[in-house]
């Protein structure tokens, strides 16, 4: 998949998606949406290399990170992003406790200053380390942080989707509504679309190379794209293979992350 298609061309498969028929489906949005969550849970403590690219105004910034994720059951993930490189980012450590109620808990430890910054629910809106995903964009699909409003058979480039509509019910969240198509082979998304309040079709990420764990039970994307369509940048992030031998679970925490490299 190309990071470089042209802002253009993004808005202009947006629009076309809106427009297509849908048709609607038998089972509710929430169920499907509950299905998709399934089947990415359950490789419990994995860990995975990753590399960044930043592309904006013409200039393309790299950046590695390892990223460490734990599955809970009775709450939301838990996630620990460690940077390596550039020097100016390299051990800076990004912890993530996914709450089912949206009420997410985030840590931003920043060696250069030596201390761990509590990330407030009003930032949660703010870039990722100058990229263009949000700090919620880190939390885990909890289907209780969420309204459900709608699903339909969608065809988009030829290909047969799953469509649904929902919006996010939680406080300091940068999206008025979200839009997902979903592979109906294993239920994982493979476009989003992000809505302002205004309504406008402000950002898209695409998830490719797919890969199945776990005998096929588990799936989990390998390339994600968050396009910014104001800013006209492309945020590229590729995942090694997930590895189920991640940290201590006594790490996810916030006074032990920043020890995680």
């Amino acid at each position: 998949m190309s990071t470089k298609l042209s802002r253009r061309t993004l808005l202009a498969t947006g629009v076309a998606a809106l427009a297509l028929p849908r048709t609607a489906l038998a089972s509710s949005p929430g169920d499907i949406m509950r299905k998709s969550r399934e089947m990415r849970r359950g490789l419990t403590n994995s860990m995975a290399d990753v590399t960044m690219t930043i592309e904006a105004r013409g200039r393309s910034t790299e950046r590695k990170m390892r990223q460490y994720v734990l599955e809970t059951s009775n709450s939301g993930n838990r996630v620990i992003n460690v940077f390596s490189s550039p020097a100016d980012v390299r051990g800076v450590s990004v912890l993530t406790h996914s709450a089912l109620d949206g009420n997410d808990q985030q840590w931003l430890l920043l060696p250069s200053v030596g201390r761990v910054k509590r990330i407030s629910s009003s930032n949660r809106s703010g870039a990722f380390v100058g990229s263009d995903f949000a700090y919620e964009d880190l939390s885990s699909f909890e289907l209780e942080k969420f309204k459900f409003n709608s699903a339909a058979n969608a065809s988009v480039g030829g290909q047969s989707l799953i469509q649904v509509d929902y919006a996010p019910t939680y406080s300091g969240t940068g999206y008025a509504a979200l839009r997902s198509y979903l592979d109906p082979s294993h239920y994982q998304p493979v476009q989003n679309y992000y809505f302002n309040r205004r309504g406008e079709h402000v950002k898209t990420l695409q998830l490719s190379r797919y890969k199945s764990y776990g005998d096929g039970a588990i799936w989990r994307p390998h390339l994600l794209v968050m396009t910014d369509h104001a800013k006209g940048s492309t945020t590229q992030i590729a995942f090694s293979t997930f590895t189920a031998s991640g940290t201590a679970e006594s790490n996810f925490s916030a006074n032990r992350f920043q020890r995680v490299s």
